[in-house]
């Protein structure tokens, strides 16, 4: 949704967007992309959101906002990817918001291992092998440590 996987390294064919992406813009209404410096622009000159070069409509952060419907091929690819997992993880994230937080749910009940890594409880603790509860920085800092050192 930032970016930050793919900057990391991630290659982008391994990456399922099923909140959408924060680097760019799309029309809400012929889906066109826009680059998300141009969007920047036109706010910053204009105070006013800009219009689609290509049909004039809305253009929006292309991510998935309240009441707007998940994008259904990144949900399939999310849902096919979770069955052939061998391990989910589940990190920083409530796991509230369906149906996304359906994903844990079925890897569980394909019966592949379910780690979760949060700050608080989720409704979901009762499915994992592990939950780890703290900074997710802090965690992750630790675990790549003890990784490097085996």
């Amino acid at each position: 949704m930032d970016g930050l996987d793919a900057a990391a390294g991630v290659p982008t064919d391994r990456i399922i967007e099923i909140h959408g992406s924060g680097t760019h813009a799309k029309c809400l209404d012929c889906g066109v992309r826009h680059e998300i410096s141009w969007v920047r622009g036109i706010l910053a000159e204009a105070q006013a959101p800009p219009a689609c070069m290509r049909c004039g409509g809305i253009v929006k952060s292309a991510t998935v906002s309240f009441g707007q419907a998940m994008p259904e091929h990144e949900m399939a690819a999310a849902r096919a990817a979770t069955l052939k997992a061998d391990l989910f993880l589940a990190i920083g994230s409530s796991l509230q918001v369906f149906p996304a937080a359906g994903l844990p749910v079925l890897a569980s009940h394909n019966r592949t291992p379910l780690v979760i890594i949060n700050r608080e409880e989720t409704g979901l603790d009762g499915l994992a092998q592990l939950v780890v509860r703290g900074e997710i920085s802090a965690v992750l800092e630790k675990l790549m440590q003890r990784l490097a050192a085996e």
